[in-house]
């Protein structure tokens, strides 16, 4: 088995191990990759393995201080939350890339996304009660003192919380206005990636190759009105490098390392501006619930961190089962904090000026993660060289799992692929000749020798292997264009 051999085989199907490989001139590959994913705890505020609950900075205790400090006490307490969270998701992937010389290949990948929300929420231990108007409205919260005289008997309930963040009827309480608390469920259109690839040096042993790419605004914003959305996208551009590193030191074994950095552009945005949350044990601030009166939803500047991204891995092909591969991979990424701002002063309901504190919405913005990825490969290539099957597909099943983080979802994710390598010449009806009658099962075009006087055997030879060498080239082509990422691909 050659080098070339060993870089056709390599895990295919937009699986997460990583080469600097391109498709060979005049090559097209379709991959198709679909990814199952969940998540219900996130890495905490420093650098590590221990993980937390997603929803743990919901589950706080909201005093009527907190809602207004000259009329209550924090002796009253409007209860205390208890919220529990389920989310997953799946992706389906459609990658096209093609071989515009055998050194540079352009690519697209088109994410459609399904997630499912769950969110269960109550309200506990309440020693206040809600004023209602003759329409059931909600108008304003009461301590003990004031609710015998009002004739209210039930302290508040969880769907009296409910109908305090979602009222819109002018009522004192009135003051947040978000859409109604519901699970749901959604398909939508992720962010489209465009993008090209150069290698650059190549031989038997080595391959360096630098990959630019952007992120198109394609995918679908969270609602700021919408207290448990999801984003599928942050519809901003996203524009990014990445530098990668072939090694192989055997004819069986590839090590692979990639680095990149993806900057995305500022953009503006209407967001509502939360408070902060300082935690009364240590006198740091720690995570905001994300809730504020409808009246600070202002034009927003939003300037998303940078990330740099990292992979290291390996892929192995036995050579007694040539159409199996394995792989292993590492990424780490590190992303810098987030940046807001206004460029005008906003005004409350009474033309009051008020200054808005961006630091509760750029906390916790810094973040990183190391996840590692399984994945086993099978292939058709050297059956389709052998006139035993009729197209050139890849496959692979893996599986992705978070290890250590910092103020970042840990996800698992288990995801198959299927990809079809062809050519535009096989399309072309292809011209008669005893050499290629003998070839007509592979359709991948050839460059064949032009040598007139060479035998006719030397040209089937060379066909033969100037074919195989595209065919089995054109086999990495996913590795290399298929990963998508949270802040990068």
């Amino acid at each position: 088995m050659t080098a070339v051999l060993f870089a056709a085989l390599l895990l295919p199907g937009m699986a997460e191990a990583n080469s600097v490989e391109t498709l060979p001139e005049g090559i097209f590959a379709i991959g198709l990759k679909w990814g199952f994913k969940w998540a219900t705890e996130q890495f905490g505020n420093d650098f590590g393995t221990g993980t937390t609950s997603i929803v743990q900075d919901y589950n706080i205790t909201i005093t009527g201080a907190d809602l207004d400090p000259t009329r209550f006490t924090t002796d009253d307490i409007l209860g205390t939350l208890d919220v529990t969270y389920d989310s997953y998701g799946m992706e389906f992937s459609i990658t096209t890339a093609y071989g515009i010389t055998d050194n540079l290949s352009v690519m697209m990948i088109i994410p459609i996304q399904y997630t499912h929300n769950e969110f269960n929420v109550e309200l506990l231990g309440s020693n206040m009660y809600l004023q209602r108007d003759a329409e059931g409205n909600p108008v304003i919260p009461v301590n003990e003192t004031l609710a015998p005289a009002l004739g209210l008997t039930e302290t508040m309930n969880t769907q009296d919380f409910f109908d305090i963040l979602s009222c819109e009827t002018g009522g004192q309480i009135c003051q947040f206005r978000y859409k109604p608390i519901k699970n749901w469920s959604r398909w939508g259109l992720g962010e489209v990636i465009t993008g090209l690839r150069y290698k650059f040096f190549d031989n038997q042993k080595w391959r360096q190759g630098i990959t630019l790419f952007n992120k198109w605004p394609t995918g679908r914003h969270k609602q700021t009105d919408d207290l448990f959305d999801i984003n599928f996208g942050d519809q901003n551009w996203d524009v990014g490098f990445w530098y990668g590193v072939d090694y192989m030191p055997i004819q069986d074994l590839m090590f692979n390392v990639s680095g990149g950095y993806t900057e995305q552009l500022p953009f503006v945005r209407q967001k509502r501006i939360w408070g902060r949350n300082i935690d009364p044990d240590t006198g740091k601030e720690r995570g905001a619930i994300p809730v504020a009166e409808y009246w600070k939803k202002i034009p927003t500047h939003i300037d998303y961190g940078g990330n740099w991204d990292l992979y290291w891995g390996f892929t192995w092909i036995p050579r007694w089962v040539p159409f199996l591969n394995f792989s292993n991979e590492f990424y780490f990424f590190w992303k810098y904090h987030d940046n807001y701002w206004a460029e005008e002063a906003p005004q409350d309901p009474n033309g009051n000026p008020w200054t808005p504190d961006f630091r509760a919405m750029e906390w916790g913005t810094q973040t990183s993660a190391i996840e590692m990825t399984n994945a086993i490969g099978f292939n058709t290539i050297g059956w389709v060289q052998r006139g035993e099957f009729p197209v050139p597909l890849q496959f692979a099943v893996g599986y992705t799992v978070g290890i250590a983080g910092k103020h970042f979802e840990r996800q698992n994710s288990v995801w198959l692929s299927l990809d079809l390598i062809g050519s535009i010449y096989m399309f072309e009806e292809a011209v008669a000749t005893e050499e290629d009658k003998e070839l007509e099962d592979f359709k991948l075009p050839a460059r064949a020798a032009t040598d007139p006087d060479a035998p006719a055997g030397a040209l089937a030879e060379e066909r033969e292997s100037e074919k195989e060498r595209k065919l089995r080239e054109a086999g990495e082509w996913q590795n290399s264009f298929g990963k998508v990422r949270k802040y990068g691909w």
